[in-house]
Formats: structure tokens, sequence, C-alpha cells
């Protein structure tokens, strides 16, 4: 019993030397908000260099975060122009679509070849096309640019361990 109240003592007093630090993009006036910790993938454009920053999110201090590519750079947050929100369901589905999109146009002139058809038919580029424009339209959903210039904002939150 001993062991164990010493070990819960220490994790609470672990839990608030040491708080979990969160980037939040959110748009003023609406309940979107997108949520960054230590270690995240991170895209966001730098105003006064104008630059694009793609890479983890190093740390994140008072005002300050690091974005690591080849070696941590440190941005403030005054500095941010926007953010991009990458969504993943979009990107995955648009890679898988645009191989089945290859895969099928594979297919039927395989077919076609098979039976001693002609090779280039317009249903071929139909279906295969219109499977290769649902990948580039989902593709192109990927991601959502927070523009910090706007309605949106840049904040850090320091939560602390109760």
């Amino acid at each position: 019993m001993k062991k164990l109240l010493v070990f819960l003592v220490l994790f609470l007093i672990t839990g608030h030397l040491f708080p979990q630090k969160t980037l939040v993009v959110e748009k003023i006036g609406t309940s979107r908000r997108y949520f960054y910790h230590t270690g995240d993938y991170l895209k966001l454009r730098v105003s006064s260099q104008d630059t694009l920053l793609k890479g983890k999110l190093w740390s994140i201090h008072d005002s300050v975060i690091s974005v690591a590519e080849l070696r941590p750079f440190d941005v403030r947050l005054a500095e941010i122009h926007s953010v991009y929100k990458q969504f993943a369901f979009p990107k995955k589905f648009g890679r898988i679509v645009g191989i089945g999109s290859l895969a099928i146009f594979t297919i039927i002139a395989f077919d076609h070849l098979i039976n001693n058809e002609q090779v280039f038919t317009p249903d071929m580029f139909i279906i295969s096309g219109s499977f290769l424009g649902a990948s580039l339209i989902s593709i192109s959903l990927q991601q959502k640019r927070c523009r910090t210039d706007g309605r949106w904002k840049v904040k850090i939150l320091d939560a602390q361990l109760n």
C-alpha cells in the first residue's frame, strides 16, 4: 500500500512539473479547432521569410514553436501566415482510386488484346478516366488552408494534469 501511495504522489507531482503544451489553430466565432502536439506532422507558411515549412512539430514554447525538417526551425507565432490542416482519408482514398484507375485501364487493355479487339476504345477511357478524375479531386481536398490573417487564430495551450 505504501508503494502504491508513493507512486501515486510521484505521478501527480511530475504531472504538475511537466505540463503538456498544445498548439491550437481555431476559427474565431465557431467551434472548429485543430490541435497539434509535439511529434505531429505540421505544414505551415511563415510570412517573414515567405517559406513553406513541412515537418514534425519538434517543440512548443510560450510564443515559439520548432518545426523539424532536416533541422529544427524556430518560428514565432506572430510570423505564422497560414497553417495547412492535413486530412488522411482523402489522401489515402485518392491514392487507392488512382491505382485502381491504372489497374482498370490495364485490365481492359489486356482483355481487348486477348479477344483480338481494338485496344483503345471509348469505354476504356470513360471508365478509367472517371476514376482518375475522382482520384485527382480527392487528392486536391487532402488539405485545408487556415489563414491566420483572417478569422483563424494560432494559440498555445498549457494543459495541467489534475
